[in-house]
């Protein structure tokens, strides 16, 4: 299997992105629990990464690549070994091979937005709702020898093998690992043999998100950097959480939200005030940092919005940040915007929140 590598950018489906904003929003907090335990954040880089290295004409077609590409697109470096050379290590090649193992039994819940038609004078109608799909229709192991040939697992007999069979799927062949004897080598539980590292994988995505990555009013643009990022923040939730947020935000003006709306955006489940604000106020300075803003957050007081006429309601009524992406990670002029937002609603016309 050749080395590939990614793009500078490529398109993905913007639900990827937003369906957690939505599902907060619309109060599907089951669906979002599962979501959220399911595309772990180093799902979501893998995922990313695996869109980059496949073909963006035939993203519904098997895909392929090296686990090692993959992992390098995602953002994660190699590792010195001891006899000088660089490596990655085995703890995140099973990061690959579990991540797609799980993304292709698992189904998962997705806040879709995709076009329902036309209206007469000639503009896109929208409809948005969850649906449920595995990220992977299929997903594999690829195997070299010793001198770089791959093996064919259908040449070797199959009770030499690890068989993984997903209810209606077709089953998935693994090389067990063996000992100088030949003898297969079990897990610490003594029953599940342990499975030999791969050198690459094989999938294909869900015919679903395949669509919405092509289409131009359901995709949207991740860059290969982004994902250098992000990998530096896994160990940071709520800063991984809103930068991935902010990159996939739709419009291109300013980003509005409230304080309690922003805390459960991001999944902040502590209920000591004074941390939940010190990871906030850390989410954002590291944004700053690493230019997905170029200005600092600028924070709206308690009060800050008077009623307005219509309603005599004020607009938002607790605490407010407010931000805009920086200019380099704005899509071009191709995306669509759509006025109902995961976070606060936009116009798509001015820009500003309503």
């Amino acid at each position: 299997m050749k080395s590939k590598h990614a793009p500078m950018t490529w398109t993905v489906p913007r639900t990827f992105g937003r369906s957690e904003g939505d599902m907060v929003k619309h109060g599907h907090h089951e669906q979002l629990d599962l979501f959220r335990e399911t595309l772990t954040r180093p799902a979501k880089l893998l995922v990313m990464a695996m869109f980059g290295l496949s073909d963006p004409k035939h993203l519904d077609r098997p895909q392929s690549a090296k686990i090692a590409d993959i992992l390098r697109t995602a953002g994660y470096s190699p590792r010195r070994r001891e006899d000088g050379k660089l490596a990655f290590t085995p703890a995140t090649y099973e990061l690959v091979e579990e991540t797609g193992l799980r993304l292709r039994r698992q189904p998962i819940p997705f806040f879709v937005r995709e076009q329902a038609g036309h209206t007469k004078d000639g503009r896109r109608e929208w409809k948005a709702g969850l649906i449920e799909t595995a990220v992977f229709q299929e997903f594999g192991f690829y195997y070299e020898d010793e001198e770089g040939q791959p093996i064919d697992l259908d040449e070797l007999p199959q009770d030499q093998l690890i068989k993984y069979e997903d209810g209606k799927k077709v089953a998935l062949y693994a090389i067990p690992v063996t000992d100088e004897d030949g003898n297969i080598v079990y897990n610490k539980d003594g029953v599940t043999p342990r499975r030999r590292v791969a050198n690459g994988v094989t999938w294909s995505f869900a015919s679903r998100l395949a669509r919405l990555a092509t289409d131009r009013g359901t995709s949207w643009v991740f860059y290969l950097e982004a994902g250098e990022i992000l990998r530096r923040y896994q160990a940071k939730p709520a800063t991984f959480d809103l930068i991935f947020k902010t990159l996939f935000w739709t419009g291109t003006g300013l980003i509005e939200v409230g304080h309690d709306k922003l805390v459960e955006h991001l999944g902040i489940k502590s209920k000591d005030g004074r941390r939940v604000q010190a990871a906030i106020n850390a989410a954002f300075a590291d944004m700053l940092a690493e230019g997905i803003i170029d200005k600092p957050v600028t924070v709206r007081p308690r009060g800050y919005y008077k009623p307005t006429k219509k309603t005599n309601r004020p607009r938002r009524k607790d605490k407010v940040y407010q931000w805009r992406r920086a200019a380099k990670w704005q899509p071009g002029k191709g995306g669509i915007a759509i006025a109902d937002e995961s976070l606060p609603a936009e116009d798509p016309k001015s820009g500003n929140p309503e």
